[in-house]
């Protein structure tokens, strides 16, 4: 029996930055990038994570983005898709074919086989692979730690997606290993509590917070809006 994969759709159109680079949801995302690149002159910003405090605010097409944003400026950048629970960066780059992180930390595969070039100059993904029964357990692994070692010395950018921080603790472990989190909150549908909260909960384990991002925003032209 063939292993599930842990999947949800994604339009792959949604990956702006590729197909349309002079729109301006594309410009919104290289301010962002800018903006960070700036943040971290103190302390290089060279893994980022991705969250939210629930699903649907758009984390996913937000880390997606930020890595291609990256991988143009000409930086050799990684996405890796830390959601071993429901999936969605491969659905992005339909042309990766891994079977990705779970089964890289289990031993059925080696780095190389896990990790893909995509059709974007500069950019590999690292997806998730199969649904895992115990995703926190091997996020917070030995061998995760040192794969992510690894990683950090064949690329100049990380970017990791996760799960939403506030439903389960995979985002509060992988926090640990970058450099810094981007939160991302949905205009009228992220509430000003569940803000918070996933602001205190990184506070909590000592994640250090880049930036917000505001997704959706309709009060100005910016579909995404960048807040310290």
């Amino acid at each position: 029996m063939k292993p599930r994969t842990a999947t949800k759709k994604i339009n792959k159109n949604k990956l702006i930055t590729k197909i349309n680079p002079k729109s301006l949801v594309s410009e919104d995302f290289r301010v962002i990038r800018t903006n960070i690149d700036y943040s971290g002159i103190d302390s290089q910003y060279k893994s980022i994570m991705v969250t939210s405090p629930e699903p649907n605010c758009g984390k996913s097409v937000v880390s997606a983005n930020l890595a291609v944003v990256f991988a143009q400026q000409g930086k050799s950048t990684l996405l890796i898709d830390g959601d071993l629970r429901k999936s969605s960066v491969q659905y992005f780059f339909p042309e990766v074919k891994s079977v990705g992180l779970t089964a890289l930390l289990t031993g059925r595969i080696q780095l190389e086989e896990a990790v893909e070039e995509t059709e974007v100059k500069n950019l590999f993904v690292l997806p998730a692979g199969f649904i895992s029964t115990n995703p926190a357990e091997l996020l917070s692994s030995k061998k995760m730690k040192e794969l992510f070692k690894r990683l950090l010395t064949m690329y100049e950018q990380i970017i990791i997606d996760t799960p939403p921080i506030l439903a389960v603790a995979d985002a509060q472990i992988i926090s640990s290993l970058v450099d810094g989190t981007i939160l991302v909150f949905r205009s009228g549908y992220t509430s000003k509590t569940n803000a918070k909260k996933s602001v205190h909960v990184l506070q909590q384990v000592n994640g250090k917070i880049i930036c917000s991002i505001l997704n959706d925003h309709k009060n100005k032209k910016d579909a995404y809006y960048y807040g310290k």
